[in-house]
């Protein structure tokens, strides 16, 4: 397996891999963005490109790819090597263990169903479904490339087939395509239009079915479980994410046709929410990628509330949010479809509104009417008082002409309300504010979380470029450098290193253990070395500073000893020798 490691590392960017997750941007010799392992508002996260590791300052996380892949899917290293592997293209010696112990994937019938959906959409009992589609401007291409498929009418058919394919009846009752009737077992999605769902790796999660006759519910989704959850999963986000991250900006609507309908019409960085109700997760997702989203709801009643709840949802995230006032048309698909549309659309994309004004344009009648007047008003304003005061400042104005009220009235009202909220709003972004402690480099990464300490920072800084410096280590023995490390881990992979041990036999004994203390204070040294531009020509002075830190703290504790008279004449004299030794160095 040590092979298949190392084939699959040497072939894959962890910028790429991570820049699936979050979006990050140059920062000096490193990459940077926010955590996507705890709530930030400031930067933390660093992600080394020259060594291949990442690391968060504020929450401490840090690691290699598998590591990274590990932590933010939940799987094992064997899963996160099978799955980097099949992104590297690497044929992997052996394949993975399937024991009992081992978790039940669904993926492999939910995909032997999406086969059975495109070929029942094709084959001779199609043509009504494909009659549909294409009255609704999709023909066999966009069929194809959207992976669209059809569940018979019959009562079975799909269960009849992924049975007689040696699925059992708990795995596809499993993967949510099949339910319990009184009659016994039926297909969940019969006589519908399927839409497959992926998440933003082009895994496959589950369904939705669109009924095109009959009676019974528009659409039905596949069931809610650890595979299938709506509140995490964005509609063609898998295909959208990089014309998001080109373009800068991403395009939210409500329906699988709204956002098929966008990337048709050159739109690609179109995703839908499935569902008016955008959650906390998705817009997290959005978060990952951009820093600019356009909401393009229903024009209805619904539509507009539903953007109003996705606005603040987004701004609580730290997204730009603007809303496309659908007037000529329902939805983006009517408005696409007609004549003219992308140019129609693009025009709307252009003079979206902000959400202070549009929060305060969709309220403005109920504001101006009699008995509903004042709970629409706070309604405006509570909104307003849970944005930051410099997103709202440049629209007082006309947020005051919409109230119909004098500007600074409006102003104080909404401070009123924003210092009522202090409490609570302090206790969601208060989370990973540092300890004061001082920073070894400050190229602008906030001192959040764990007390990112000087002396922290030195330690794991030397242990990463010894890790990659061969030449430095046949320099040094373990007494230049050991004894002075307060960081146990770092003084363990430290002593390895300068015992002869090479990095890649460290590795392979981490990896079998499931350690990771030593290869996280590796990615924080790498993170260090990367934000400062530090390279190995650095490593005596900064070893000699480490020294000198490790005399101080035992200078401090020997005169505490002396303070309660506990020290005994062989420490009072170790602490006079070490105050000769601390006062020569700084005179120097």
């Amino acid at each position: 397996m040590s092979d298949d490691v190392s084939d699959v590392k040497s072939r894959i960017d962890i910028a790429e891999l991570i820049g699936d997750y979050v979006q990050l941007r140059r920062a000096g010799g490193s990459l940077k963005g926010l955590c996507p392992f705890h709530s930030e508002k400031t930067p933390s996260f660093i992600v080394s490109q020259d060594r291949q590791t990442f690391h968060c300052f504020g929450c401490g996380k840090g690691g290699d790819a598998f590591t990274f892949l590990m932590e933010i899917e939940g799987l094992s290293f064997r899963e996160a090597l099978d799955q980097l592997a099949r992104r590297a293209g690497v044929q992997l010696s052996k394949a993975a263990p399937r024991g009992a112990e081992k978790r039940k994937e669904t993926g492999p019938v939910l995909e032997a169903a999406e086969v059975f959906f495109e070929k029942s959409l094709l084959g001779s009992g199609g043509e009504a479904p494909r009659l549909y589609l294409e009255r609704r401007g999709l023909g066999k291409e966009e069929q194809t490339r959207f992976g669209l498929g059809w569940s018979p009418q019959s009562w079975d058919a799909l269960l009849s087939h992924m049975r007689a394919a040696g699925y059992p009846d708990a795995d596809i009752i499993g993967a949510g395509l099949a339910g319990q009737g009184e009659k016994g077992l039926y297909d969940r999605f019969r006589g519908r239009v399927i839409f497959p769902v992926r998440d933003e790796m082009g895994h496959i999660r589950g369904f939705g079915g669109r009924l095109i006759d009959g009676q019974g519910a528009k659409y039905v989704n596949s069931p809610e479980g650890s595979l299938f959850n709506k509140r995490k999963l964005l509609y063609l986000m898998y295909a959208a994410k990089k014309t998001i991250r080109e373009r800068g900006r991403a395009i939210l609507t409500e329906g699988y046709m709204d956002a098929i309908r966008c990337h048709l019409s050159g739109f690609t960085e179109a995703v839908a929410s499935l569902g008016t109700s955008l959650t906390e997760e998705q817009a997290a997702l959005i978060k990952r990628f951009t820093d600019l989203c356009y909401i393009a709801y229903d024009s209805d009643g619904a539509g507009q509330d539903a953007s109003v709840r996705g606005m603040y949802v987004l701004a609580r995230k730290g997204v730009d949010v603007r809303v496309v006032s659908l007037s000529h048309g329902k939805d983006p698909d009517d408005l696409l479809s007609g004549e003219g549309g992308a140019a129609l659309f693009e025009s709307l994309l252009k003079n979206a509104l902000p959400l202070p004004l549009y929060h305060v344009f969709i309220r403005r009648k109920d504001m101006r009417t009699p008995g509903a007047g004042r709970a629409a008003k706070e309604d405006v304003l509570n909104g307003l008082a849970s944005l930051e005061a410099l997103d709202v400042q440049p629209y007082m104005p006309k947020i005051a002409e919409g109230f119909g009220a004098l500007q600074h009235q409006l102003e104080k009202e909404i401070e009123l309300r924003r210092r009522k909220g202090a409490g609570s709003k302090s206790a969601i972004y208060a989370e990973g504010t540092g300890d004061g402690a001082s920073v070894y480099i400050d190229s602008g990464t906030n001192n959040e979380g764990r007390g990112r300490s000087k002396a922290a920072d030195l330690e794991c800084a030397v242990c990463s470029i010894l890790w990659h410096d061969a030449g430095l280590r046949s320099r040094l023995s373990q007494g230049d450098v050991v004894p002075f490390l307060a960081d146990e881990a770092v003084a363990g992979v430290v002593s390895a290193l300068l015992s002869g041990e090479s990095p890649e036999e460290l590795e392979r004994r981490w990896r079998s253990l499931g350690e990771t203390n030593c290869p996280g204070r590796l990615a924080r040294g790498d993170a260090v070395l990367a934000e400062g531009g530090i390279g190995a020509d650095h490593a005596p002075k900064m070893i000699e500073e480490i020294r000198m830190m490790a005399l101080k703290r035992r200078y401090d504790e020997l005169t505490g000893k002396c303070l309660k008279g506990e020290a005994t004449n062989g420490e009072i004299a170790e602490k006079d020798g070490l105050a000769k030794k601390i006062k020569g160095n700084i005179g120097a």
